[in-house]
């Protein structure tokens, strides 16, 4: 019986499913509970592009506590650790204006305490003119008593609800840090996938949205690259890579890594002709990128990039666009080159696509 080679979609599931073992094995080998957030912190450590991670996390040793694991998946920007980073400020935040809330209670409450001995001296003041000097000056001592508590009090607060504003600001800035790495792919700078279905959300919010195109492309090579010659030289060409990518395209246009060696495009007030001529222009330009791999300064390899193009015009959802996308794609990597999609391309994929699934 004729054996047909294992086409590109079964590499990538036996790659993936020996990735998903590799993980499991050694997340049981350093005592690492399975939790979503410590699968991704651990499979940035051993996919060789942070590094520093790896080294940070070989020195937690064995079973690590979870607080020390967050505390390095927050340090590094891990997506699912920025998450918890986030709900951390918020928890923080809501006890800085808890106590802050209380202490204002106290201070009002001591003040209604105050005016009332004010105004029960005063009446009494009034009924009473013959009241004797000591009786006097025993209830004078006491307002003044309470008058300097209350000052203090007031001073306390003052000093209480400058530094929590303090906290706040930086606790802001920690939200705003956290938001920001979860919509933004921590190796290149650029957006992610979830800052992708955002914006693709928002191209069918707005009738000008009809005009978008999306290219959704992959870098041929560049995971072998990492595997074969560290993620040291990986990460050096994803840099290159995302400024290629932000170069080519126009000012308001969109780019976003949404896989290790995929990328997307979101292209405004274009035809599919522009989109096509976008798409070449990235292609060429990912074809012109020397990589001298570490101890080969007279050689160089280069990479090659596969893209598949849609129209919003012609999808009814965001979801929909990203699957007419993705089918030219695969069209475009067993045939090589750039596919713009197309019913012809549907029917002779045999994948058609369906909105509930996607």
């Amino acid at each position: 019986m004729t054996q047909h080679p294992p086409t590109p979609r079964g590499r990538s599931q036996a790659r993936n499913a020996a990735i998903i073992q590799k993980l499991a094995h050694s997340m049981m080998r350093l005592g690492v509970a399975a939790l979503p957030r410590n699968y991704e912190l651990i499979y940035e450590a051993l996919s060789g592009q942070m590094p520093q991670l790896s080294r940070d996390l070989a020195a937690l040793g064995p079973e690590p506590t979870q607080e020390a694991l967050d505390e390095l998946g927050i340090k590094h920007k891990i997506i699912g650790h920025s998450a918890v980073a986030a709900d951390r400020a918020r928890a923080e935040a809501k006890q800085a204006l808890g106590e802050l809330a209380t202490m204002l209670g106290d201070t009002l409450a001591r003040k209604h305490a105050f005016n009332g001995q004010l105004k029960r001296f005063a009446a009494r003041l009034a009924s009473d003119p013959v009241t004797t000097m000591s009786e006097f000056a025993d209830e004078a001592a006491q307002l003044r008593d309470a008058a300097g508590l209350l000052m203090n009090e007031e001073t306390t607060l003052r000093a209480a609800i400058e530094m929590h504003s303090q906290r706040l600001g930086e606790l802001e800035g920690d939200l705003d840090e956290s938001r920001m790495a979860l919509t933004r792919d921590r190796l290149t700078g650029l957006p992610n996938q979830a800052a992708l279905s955002k914006r693709l959300a928002a191209v069918f919010d707005q009738p000008s949205g009809q005009s978008v195109a999306l290219v959704v492309a992959t870098v041929e090579g560049l995971r072998d690259l990492g595997e074969q010659h560290g993620g040291a030289l990986a990460q050096k060409v994803l840099s290159d890579l995302a400024t290629i990518f932000r170069k080519t395209i126009k000012k308001n246009d969109f780019v976003a890594r949404v896989g290790p060696q995929e990328f997307a495009f979101v292209c405004n007030d274009v035809t599919a002709e522009n989109a096509e001529a976008i798409a070449r222009r990235v292609h060429q330009s990912v074809a012109e990128l020397a990589i001298t791999p570490p101890g080969r300064a007279f050689t160089s390899e280069t990479l090659s990039l596969s893209a598949g193009i849609a129209l919003a015009a012609a999808a009814t959802s965001a979801a929909e666009l990203l699957g007419r996308a993705e089918l030219a794609l695969t069209t475009a990597r067993a045939h090589g080159g750039i596919r713009v999609y197309s019913s012809d391309i549907e029917r002779t994929s045999g994948k058609a696509y369906v909105p509930d699934a996607a």
